[in-house]
């Protein structure tokens, strides 16, 4: 009878000085020395540690890659002590058919939403994972947000995708993920300002930089009413909200932009309106300026509080151009030009740009009521988070990292075009 147990072996940190790499070596040299003579037969043991899996699954690659064969009946033991872990070591997943995911988004209602699931449901079949993906009837309703992600963590999951409402209200839960070792990952506009280590990553849109590019295809079409005014011209923002990151982001990316480009053509600006994007605006603001940018957040989260605000923006002598930050926004300049009939291109013309797609305004762009408008990715933004999530499962750690998952522009002329139209929907 041979020797079965002993002492040799490796002992470390778990993805520090024990790694993926290390293991699969050391999976294909025992490959190679076992299978010298004849195809052997390799049965690995663990322990319940996260990181066990993490080792088992390399360990796994490496042999079959040398012509090995793992017994599928691998037990653990949970007192064994052969590393130490550390808190970014891989949560905790037999294998991909065992992974649960939940995943909070800000809501339902909108057809972004509908697009980011299709890409969540798309990427969970082609892994073998389950997905959970739940969101509060508007995303004004932060406590049914708060309350969906108790649930979530309460299913114990293999880990969480969280776009939140307000980072204040799930602070606690956050900290409750972080002591049940349920990784989680932000989306769409992320967790801004979560405490340090509870959220591995974010796959998002760079939404300050998507207001930009609003800004810089509006202004391309005022450039000459701004640059020949001799009195000021005003331009509107619809905003959904002033809490939200990824809606104020928009805005501010629009307004710092627009700016900017008015400076350059040595205009002053002013931002008036809602306090939250006068405060946090890069905006030089010089009482009596050329161009006023004005900011409108209604009272509340409604499709007639939002049109309200849009034509009342429109409905100011001066204003040249006007901007909704999102499919809510953009969808309540549209009402508002449904009566007033003021936006497009030429004299006299209110220019307007929306954010986000939608059946309305893919039809306003082809129709010529919006220049054009921003889109996201969302069916590869929630491609990108299943990932995102797998990969912090199987504690490929190295690729949880933050992912700007792109926008583009598209106008009447651009929007069947096969690179855009995949990221509209109706």
């Amino acid at each position: 009878m041979g020797k079965y147990f002993g002492t040799d072996g490796f002992r470390g940190e778990a993805n520090v000085t024990l790694t993926v790499e290390h293991a699969f070596k050391v999976g294909r040299f025992l490959g190679w020395y076992y299978g010298q003579e004849h195809k052997p037969r390799i049965v690995i043991g663990k322990d319940t540690r996260r990181s066990s899996y993490m080792f088992e699954y390399a360990l796994v690659a490496g042999l079959t890659a040398c012509g090995g064969s793992k017994d599928t009946t691998t037990t653990t033991t949970p007192d064994a002590a052969t590393e130490e872990t550390t808190d970014d070591a891989a949560a905790p997943a037999a294998d991909a058919s065992g992974m649960s995911f939940e995943i909070v988004s800000k809501g339902l209602q909108h057809q972004y939403w509908q697009a980011v699931k299709k890409g969540v449901e798309q990427k969970a079949a082609e892994l073998g994972v389950s997905v959970n993906f739940v969101g509060p009837d508007s995303e004004s309703n932060i406590s049914q947000q708060v309350q969906q992600l108790e649930s979530a963590l309460n299913a114990n999951p293999t880990a969480v995708g969280l776009a939140a409402l307000d980072t204040e209200s799930v602070k606690d839960l956050l900290q409750k993920a972080m002591d049940s070792k349920i990784p989680v990952i932000g989306f769409d506009s992320g967790v801004p300002g979560a405490p340090e280590g509870s959220v591995l990553a974010n796959c998002s849109t760079d939404n300050y930089a998507a207001g930009a590019l609003a800004a810089e295809k509006v202004y391309e079409a005022v450039k000459d009413q701004v640059a020949n005014a001799t009195a000021p011209v005003r331009v509107g923002v619809v905003a959904q909200d002033a809490t939200s990151e990824s809606v104020i982001n928009r805005g501010l990316g629009f307004i710092d932009k627009f700016a900017e480009l008015a400076k350059a053509d040595g205009k002053t600006s002013n931002v008036v309106g809602n306090d939250k994007y006068i405060t946090d605006s890069k905006a030089e603001k010089t009482d009596g300026a050329d161009v006023v940018i004005d900011v409108r957040v209604p009272a509340s989260v409604t499709s007639e509080l939002s049109a309200a605000d849009a034509t009342a923006l429109m409905n100011e002598k001066d204003t040249i151009a006007i901007y909704g930050s999102n499919e809510h926004s953009a969808n309540a300049i549209i009402t508002a030009n449904e009566n007033l009939n003021k936006c497009g291109v030429g004299e006299g013309k209110i220019v307007a740009a929306g954010f986000d797609s939608g059946a309305a305004q893919i039809q306003a762009v082809k129709d010529g009521v919006l220049l054009g408008s921003i889109t996201q990715a969302p069916v590869a933004m929630g491609e990108t988070l299943v990932q995102l999530l797998y990969d912090a499962a199987s504690g490929n750690t190295a690729a949880v990292k933050d992912t700007d998952t792109g926008c583009q522009w598209y106008t009447a002329e651009n929007c069947g075009d096969a690179e855009i139209a995949q990221n509209l929907y109706e």
